[in-house]
């Protein structure tokens, strides 16, 4: 593939051909009312004359007639009895015999000034100069050498100036010339083909070249609003969609934020939950060491922290505690920190224990039991998230309905 090839676009050809096919989309009556002409007359020459032959728009035939050169009232005649040719175009079509036709091949450079580069080179291509014909060069398309493949046509200047006397003698005067074979070798561009000199050209009434003009804006506007109307209907829908989406997505982010909140939360009751259900009860073990302790020992400092207790106070016989206290399930690893030593005051020995303190298992029931207490709040946590995951799915729903 080669990039570097030059795409050239016949901007001309495309609007002529994008403007036939925006005719259709008019209405034919209002078509014949715009239109310059209706209908067609085409002038064959012939022997003694020429054959006249009048279409309507579309392309019957309305009648035939012979126009004898010998009588030049023959086409007023014809346009009295039928008065819809003063509006036809009327086309003189010269035969085989009257004009030539060729194919040639002339570099892309000379797409510019096409006319004025086969009239330089007319006299390479047909045994005639420029001076001595009329001629119509028509550019069919690029061969696979990038060169411009070109239909030339040509008719003598002395021929054709005759037949046009010859035709104004009867009271016409033709608005184009064509060419019998070229029509039939290349009919997709029949209508191209002129080889009417400029001096014989016609000029359109300013109204109706006015009328044409606004037609063919009219035409282009409308075809621009068909085409940018929906495009900007969706872009107005798109932005509209947009807003809403960064509405939605604002609510979403807020939604996101107590659900957030809401996990950091019940992340930490859950510590405070676990926190009691695994720390034995305080007032437990006070009545525990209560009932072990005879009422001649005394505590006099109690240090708890981290299941881990210290008791320090005086007793007749401390040494006995160690297994008394070892005989509970509230306590393990019963031991002294510091000896015994006498208090002089009271003959008491006193004492400092450590102790491991851990929940029997009935007291553990209980204590469950009392942590039920807490559990209507944290029924009102999960409430709670409910209501934002529903608030959060109806968010997502609705942003999938816009």
């Amino acid at each position: 593939m080669n990039l570097d090839t030059t795409i050239d676009i016949d901007l001309k050809g495309f609007f002529n051909w994008w403007g036939r096919e925006l005719v259709f989309l008019v209405p034919k009556a209002l078509r014949q009312r715009l239109r310059d002409r209706h209908g067609c007359v085409i002038l064959t020459p012939e022997v003694h004359g020429y054959a006249a032959v009048f279409f309507d728009d579309d392309g019957k035939v309305v009648v035939r007639r012979q126009l004898d050169l010998a009588t030049s009232t023959g086409f007023q005649q014809l346009k009295i009895q039928y008065p819809a040719i003063e509006k036809a175009e009327i086309v003189l079509r010269l035969t085989a015999d009257q004009a030539i036709h060729k194919l040639i091949y002339l570099p892309a450079a000379a797409h510019e000034n096409l006319q004025q580069v086969v009239g330089f080179e007319l006299d390479r291509y047909t045994p005639f100069s420029v001076e001595q014909v009329y001629f119509n060069a028509i550019m069919l398309g690029k061969t696979d050498h990038s060169q411009l493949e070109v239909l030339l046509i040509a008719a003598p200047k002395v021929s054709l100036d005759e037949q046009l006397l010859q035709v104004a003698a009867l009271g016409v005067r033709p608005h184009k010339i064509d060419y019998q074979q070229v029509l039939e070798d290349f009919p997709q561009i029949g209508h191209a083909v002129n080889l009417l000199p400029d001096r014989y050209q016609h000029q359109g009434s300013k109204l109706s070249q006015s009328m044409h003009w606004i037609t063919s804006g009219l035409l282009v506007l409308l075809t621009l609003w068909v085409l940018v109307w929906p495009i900007w209907m969706q872009g107005q829908t798109v932005d509209s969609l947009k807003t809403r989406i960064q509405q939605l997505e604002k609510q979403n982010r807020i939604v996101d934020q107590q659900q957030t909140e809401l996990d950091a939360l019940r992340v930490e009751t859950q510590k405070l939950i676990d926190i009691k259900y695994q720390s034995p009860a305080l007032l437990a073990v006070l009545g525990e060491l209560s009932n072990l302790l005879n009422d001649d020992t005394w505590l006099t400092h109690l240090q708890y922290s981290d299941k881990r207790m210290q008791i320090q106070g005086q007793s007749p016989a401390a040494s006995a505690l160690i297994s008394v206290l070892e005989q509970s399930e509230f306590f393990s690893n019963v031991s002294f920190v510091s000896p015994l030593t006498q208090d002089k005051t009271t003959g008491r020995e006193r004492f400092q224990i450590s102790l491991d303190v851990s929940m029997p298992v009935d007291v553990g029931i209980n204590n469950e039991s009392d942590a039920a207490v807490v559990e209507p709040s944290d029924q009102n946590n999960v409430d709670m998230q409910k209501m934002l995951e529903e608030n959060n799915s109806e968010v997502t729903e609705e942003v999938k309905g816009d």
